[in-house]
């Protein structure tokens, strides 16, 4: 048993002796003392553990870490909870644990809306480096063993993402059944958006450019048509010339998007500039909305053929050929030229080269 009112036995102490330390022992020390004059270190220690908790400490736990990103990518509690196929309450929970451990809030919350503030932003960006590194950490294990297993990330274009990688991807699941894609879906500069970012380890687009930072590889062939609705008056002809264009609605996909920058192009290689040839009256965020439009009798528009093979099935959808007019276009593999690609994602491409 210790005495703390002993006092007088310090000197005995080699560890807290003032010829020691060439100063005076604190006064906490000294009262820490038992009779014999050794030091009490099961009474030194909470009074040492109390001193530290004045100092910040910050200590981070990589699973509520995960939690949070995904709140923050998704924007979204709800989501993120069912990302990660737990309960909002307890991602709620560990979020508030994760802001306690950081000393402030990371999400301002209002109904409906969640965004992050300056102190989120900061732990957003950190949190994507270090879930990146243990992907492919996890994933240089699993290679070392010879399995292959973990997340493969993949972005897609409207018409790949849709209508093209679903089935691909259930293809390399089937083959590999330990490896768990998820596929983001966005117009084709928010794919490349997304690589640059570090979002996606691989993006499919419907067009190619000249970032030195991008690689890009011809995947598939994809062939566009122009598509009235079926009660249109140009549905009974056989084709119609390229100036007739001008004379109906036209609805387009919006700006970034790689179907619209394939139609312009297709179209340049007229006499007229493509914007005289178009008369757009609306531009719509994704093939689907263009479809229920184009059937609802608003319009005109030129699709890729995959998007829109079941309804030219059914006939809700006439396919019209314009004279004089090759409409094609490639769809790219794009992955970033200074960054490793993750092994799963080179398994990936190999798959898809030898599909």
């Amino acid at each position: 048993m210790t005495s703390r009112g002993h006092r007088g036995s310090i000197s005995a102490c080699p560890q807290f002796s003032s010829a020691r330390y060439g100063k005076a022992v604190p006064r906490a020390f000294i009262d820490g003392h038992d009779a014999t004059g050794s030091c009490s270190i099961a009474f030194l220690a909470p009074r040492l553990r109390k001193a530290s908790m004045t100092e910040p400490k910050v200590d981070l736990d990589l699973y509520k870490l995960e939690i949070f990103y995904w709140v923050a990518e998704l924007k979204s509690f709800s989501h993120a909870a069912d990302l990660l196929s737990l309960r909002q309450p307890t991602v709620s929970a560990h979020v508030r644990e994760l802001e306690d451990a950081v000393g402030g809030k990371l999400f301002y919350r209002i109904p409906g809306k969640v965004s992050l503030t300056p102190l989120g932003h900061m732990l957003a960006e950190r949190a994507k480096n270090l879930l990146a590194f243990k992907r492919d950490t996890l994933a240089a294990v699993e290679q070392f063993h010879g399995t292959l297993t973990g997340e493969l990330w993949v972005g897609g274009s409207n018409i790949p993402g849709e209508y093209l990688l679903p089935q691909k991807l259930g293809a390399f699941v089937n083959k590999f059944p330990r490896v768990k894609p998820i596929l983001r879906i966005r117009d084709s500069a928010g794919v490349v958006e997304d690589l640059l970012d570090g979002k996606v380890e691989l993006g499919f687009v419907g067009f190619k450019n000249d970032d030195t930072r991008l690689t890009f590889a011809r995947m598939w062939k994809d062939e566009m048509v122009l598509a009235v609705p079926k009660n249109h008056s140009w549905s009974q002809r056989k084709s119609i010339h390229l100036d007739e264009l001008i004379t109906e609605k036209f609805i387009a996909r919006e700006s970034g998007s790689g179907t619209l920058d394939s139609v312009m192009e297709i179209l340049s290689d007229s006499r007229k500039p493509p914007k005289q040839l178009l008369n757009v009256s609306m531009e719509l965020g994704s093939t689907e909305a263009i479809k229920e439009a184009l059937m609802a009798g608003y319009g005109v528009s030129i699709l890729s053929r995959i998007s829109i093979r079941h309804e030219l099935e059914e006939g809700t959808i006439i396919e019209v050929p314009i004279r004089d007019v090759i409409m094609e276009r490639d769809f790219y593999e794009v992955c970033h030229s200074r960054r490793p690609v993750h092994p799963i994602a080179l398994a990936f491409r190999a798959f898809l080269k030898g599909a």
